[in-house]
């Protein structure tokens, strides 16, 4: 890590005299980000100078080692965010220049101020939103009405920029969905190593009658959960999806009696299913309350966003997204909020002493965790909804 936090230091170096900052100072502090990020290290930085305002950023340094990437069958998280600043990020924002999109209807991301591609020691340098007055969205919490709906419509947005450079630069989209698209094959591969330990912290965590209808669910042909695997493979090869579309990937702050809010970590994007955002943000980011009476409500909301995204590109949704093939999609993964319930959920709640540890003796399916008590609430509350929408 020393020399991790070395390369960052020069990195930050280099930003100080491409900012112009002369005779500069530069403090640094590492930060937690109380479970919410796995695969880095976290940290502050200040940079002064005489008759400039302090520049304020935020790093991120991979703390993934060689051995963990070695027995990890997925790309590496630093070579998709790389990729996303440094190429994908600039196509998106030229659209939105060419179509003159007002402020209020951009996907906000943070500013790249630098970057390292080194080996082992990757390095993002962006914007500090925290000292902008963003917050994180505490994961711990379910969000409400008013947070879901803009973080679909932030969502929508997205999807819609990538339908856009596709519709503006085939050839550049090709290129970008290529390098981004996910090898199914080597999920599959790790799919029956991590099963056994998630079903059984699932079946564990079910309460009363719904460990029963939970067995009967992973008995099911073919196996359910590699319908989450299905969602890498795109059913539309014109969408790039975020992955990872979850709260704590969120940051948002109160302007103007107004909910704002930044998507980050591009770490997973990739050519996919945008059902697999939408699903994912649903059942990480509410609970069984809120789905009993919003869920339906949340996924036609969805699609109207799109459409409207759409517009400002002078693009009809039914000639790239119909309607019908997004009803179709949704009754296909009709089980997939389950799906994630069991596969993702219990690591977005984890608690922060039991998150997995990247070193020498870390194993594949170190990455599924013990269900937190709150994990334990939130799969029963999924289950619940299932059995009241017929589906289980």
């Amino acid at each position: 890590m020393d020399e991790a936090k070395q390369t960052l230091l020069d990195l930050l170096e280099k930003i100080a005299k491409e900012q112009k900052y002369v005779n500069n100072t530069v403090d640094l502090k590492e930060v937690s980000a109380g479970g919410s990020n796995i695969t880095s290290a976290l940290f502050l930085s200040t940079i002064r100078a005489d008759d400039k305002p302090d520049l304020k950023l935020f790093a991120k340094v991979a703390l993934l080692n060689d051995h963990v990437r070695k027995i990890t069958p997925m790309k590496c998280p630093f070579t998709t965010e790389l990729y996303f600043y440094t190429k994908l990020k600039k196509q998106y924002e030229r659209i939105e220049d060419k179509h003159n999109v007002i402020e209020d209807h951009r996907v906000r991301m943070p500013k790249l101020y630098g970057c390292c591609d080194e080996y082992l020691s990757e390095t993002l340098v962006l914007e500090d939103l925290v000292a902008q007055g963003f917050e994180n969205f505490d994961r711990q919490q379910p969000a409400d009405l008013e947070y879901v709906t803009a973080a679909i419509d932030l969502m929508a947005k997205f999807h819609a920029l990538s339908l856009a450079f596709h519709d503006d630069d085939p050839v550049s989209f090709k290129e970008a969905s290529d390098t981004l698209t996910m090898d199914t094959s080597i999920i599959e591969e790790m799919t029956p190593i991590v099963k056994p330990k998630m079903v059984a912290n699932a079946l564990a965590a079910a309460k009363g009658e719904n460990r029963e209808k939970l067995e009967k669910f992973f008995k099911q042909e073919p196996c359910q959960l590699l319908k989450f695997t299905d969602t890498f493979r795109s059913k539309n090869r014109n969408i790039l999806v975020h992955g990872v579309f979850k709260p704590n990937n969120l940051m948002h702050r109160r302007r103007d009696g107004k909910l704002e809010i930044v998507l980050m970590d591009f770490q997973l994007v990739f050519d996919g299913d945008p059902l697999r955002d939408l699903l994912y943000f649903i059942f990480t980011a509410t609970d069984e309350a809120f789905r009993r009476s919003h869920y339906h409500a949340m996924l036609d909301l969805y699609h109207e966003r799109l459409s409207e995204a759409l517009r400002r590109f002078q693009i009809d949704v039914e000639t790239v997204y119909p309607e019908s093939m997004y009803r179709a999609q949704l009754e296909e993964y009709s089980m997939l909020g389950l799906t994630i319930a069991v596969t993702v959920l219990p690591l977005v709640l984890v608690e922060e002493e039991d998150i997995p540890k990247f070193d020498d003796d870390y194993k594949m399916d170190d990455i599924v965790v013990q269900g937190s008590k709150l994990y334990k609430e939130r799969l029963n509350g999924v289950i619940n909804n299932y059995v009241e929408w017929g589906l289980l």
